[in-house]
C-alpha cells in the first residue's frame, strides 16, 4: 500500500507556493478572498481587478499540481444592484486558458449561516 502524506501549509500563498516542487501536489483546496469583502482582513480586491490578481496564484497552483491532481476553488460572485458580478466566470475562462479543466461545480450547504447579515466592510 502506498503511503499517504497529509500536510497543511499555512502562509501567504504568493510566498509559500514558490517553495513547493513542480508536479508534487495531489489536492489543492483554496478559498481566496471574495471581491470587496473583509477589506480590513484581506485588504479587499475590487471585482474589476480580481482576475488579474488571482491568475499569478493559479499559475503557481497549476505548476505544483500533479497531472492527476485536483484543484478545488471555493469562490462566489458578488451581487450588486440585483445582479451578480462576472468576475467568477471571467476567472474560470482565464483558468481554462492557463490549462485548468473546469469539470465540476460544487454547492456548499450551510443551513446555519445567514447570508443577508454579511455586509461589505
Amino acid at each position: 500500500m502506498k503511503e499517504i502524506i497529509t500536510k497543511i501549509i499555512q502562509g501567504d500563498c504568493k510566498d509559500v507556493l514558490k517553495t513547493i516542487d513542480d508536479n508534487s501536489i495531489d489536492l489543492i483546496v483554496t478559498s481566496p478572498p471574495y471581491a470587496d469583502r473583509r477589506k480590513h482582513t484581506y485588504g479587499g480586491i475590487k471585482p474589476e481587478k480580481y482576475v488579474d490578481w488571482f491568475l499569478p496564484i493559479s499559475e503557481q497552483l497549476l505548476r505544483i499540481s500533479k497531472p492527476t491532481g485536483v484543484f478545488i476553488l471555493n469562490i462566489k460572485e458578488k451581487a450588486e444592484s440585483g445582479e451578480r458580478h462576472t468576475y467568477v466566470i471571467e476567472s474560470i475562462l482565464e483558468l481554462r486558458k492557463q490549462g485548468w479543466l473546469w469539470t465540476e461545480e460544487f454547492v456548499l450547504f450551510e443551513p446555519k449561516v445567514r447570508y443577508e447579515s454579511v455586509k461589505s466592510e
